[in-house]
């Protein structure tokens, strides 16, 4: 499979790790700047459970396992988002001695937020590209993003959390 792409290959490695690392600093910056920024991991898990379709929720250990943690360290990030209102915990139907979580109105409204501020941040990056570049980005990116996914679960890993909780690859 690398054949095919041996001569871009290492350079777009480096540039995807450059992007990735720099879009991470843009998010720590805004958590500097705004208190109440949300971190990544609660935007992600947030992220995760927005796209969850069943109305019960989802089980910490298939969250964790949708992240790639340990379901000890994301019930800890659990309890602090259930203590702020964001998500509610549910007697699983299926086994009584388990629990869901899911997400609240307020959790969606704060995950909207979230949203719409680092939407905010890369729309002011690019503000100067056209419409088309845009399209294609979003494009590849989601293709990417797929590919990954099914990469990693191939490879035995947790899939990505948005592909889980959709049933997309």
């Amino acid at each position: 499979m690398h054949t095919t792409i041996s001569p871009v290959g290492p350079h777009l490695q480096e540039t995807l790790g450059r992007v990735f690392g720099q879009f991470s600093r843009l998010i720590a910056r805004r958590q500097a700047l705004d208190p109440t920024a949300m971190s990544r991991t609660d935007y992600s898990l947030l992220a995760t459970l927005e796209h969850c379709h069943h109305e019960a929720g989802m089980r910490t250990s298939r969250l964790a396992e949708t992240q790639g943690q340990d379901a000890s360290t994301v019930s800890r990030r659990l309890g602090q988002l259930e203590a702020q209102g964001h998500i509610e915990r549910l007697a699983d139907p299926s086994d009584g001695r388990a629990s869901t979580v899911r997400l609240t109105p307020a959790g969606r409204t704060a995950l909207a937020g979230e949203r719409t501020a680092r939407t905010d941040l890369i729309g002011a990056v690019l503000t100067d590209w056209p419409r088309a570049d845009l399209v294609d980005l979003d494009r590849l990116l989601t293709r990417l993003s797929e590919d990954l996914a099914t990469g990693a679960r191939s490879a035995g890993q947790p899939p990505s959390p948005v592909a889980h909780a959709t049933g997309k690859a």
